[in-house]
């Protein structure tokens, strides 16, 4: 069956040209390893349900530790690279300064489902203000992960935070307590139309997050009368 991926067109703020268009995938859901192996289920495999999921947690397990130790791990999914990040002024690792993350880039499983895979365009996107990526300034990584205490960079478009509406502002929800995070000025480094980049804060409990931004920026001299938001479609992981 082959695939459909629908999109919406809309500017790319990140160039002057007017007539440059980028596409932003139209995400269809979330789901986890939970939700695969009822797929895999529906397929008509005859091992119980236990067993495929013991399987695919120690094979995760075994390739993440594989990576971990230095080697180049091919699952077929996807390439995965150990990679050490920062600078080093001395001759020793200090977590201060340098971390680990591991690069994934797409296998042959994925290329062949890509080559099989149709895009349908739904049109112009109606609202300007979106995210399209969160970059962790340790790692270098858009992996939806977040490094306490160290810098992220938001990418997108009319991000830039303007107004006196006290909900204007960068938030972080966590996604298991519902409890909500403001980013404080001083933890707001730049503040862009296209780009903003934030401080995460080192007191900031681990866990998974929803990051929105609220602004009444319209891209011109007059503000928006009441604040307009976006929030990113994928939830992240503060480390």
């Amino acid at each position: 069956m082959k695939n459909i991926l629908k999109a919406w067109l809309r500017k790319n703020e990140l160039t002057p040209n007017p007539n440059d268009m980028m596409a932003v995938v139209s995400p269809v859901g979330k789901i986890n390893k939970s939700g695969l192996i009822d797929a895999i289920m529906e397929e008509g495999i005859e091992l119980k349900r236990e067993t495929i999921e013991d399987i695919v947690t120690r094979y995760n397990r075994v390739a993440a530790s594989f990576s971990a130790r230095g080697w180049n791990v091919d699952t077929g999914l996807v390439y995965l690279r150990a990679i050490i990040t920062g600078v080093f002024f001395g001759k020793k690792f200090d977590p201060e300064k340098n971390g680990i993350y591991v690069s994934a880039t797409q296998g042959v499983e994925i290329r062949k489902e890509l080559a099989d895979t149709e895009v349908e365009i739904l049109g112009e996107q109606a609202d300007l203000m979106h995210i399209f990526q969160v970059i962790n300034m340790q790692t270098k990584a858009a992996d939806g992960t977040l490094t306490r205490g160290r810098n992220v960079e938001v990418e997108g478009s009319y991000l830039k935070l303007m107004g006196s509406d006290p909900s204007v502002g960068v938030y972080l929800e966590n996604v298991d307590s519902g409890t909500e995070y403001k980013f404080e000025e001083e933890f707001i480094v730049i503040n862009h139309p296209s780009k903003l980049m934030l401080l995460v804060p080192p007191g900031l409990d681990a866990g998974m997050y929803r990051l929105k931004v609220v602004t009444q920026f319209t891209g011109s001299n007059k503000l928006l009368t009441a604040p307009r938001q976006t929030v990113f479609g994928q939830e992240l992981t503060v480390i």
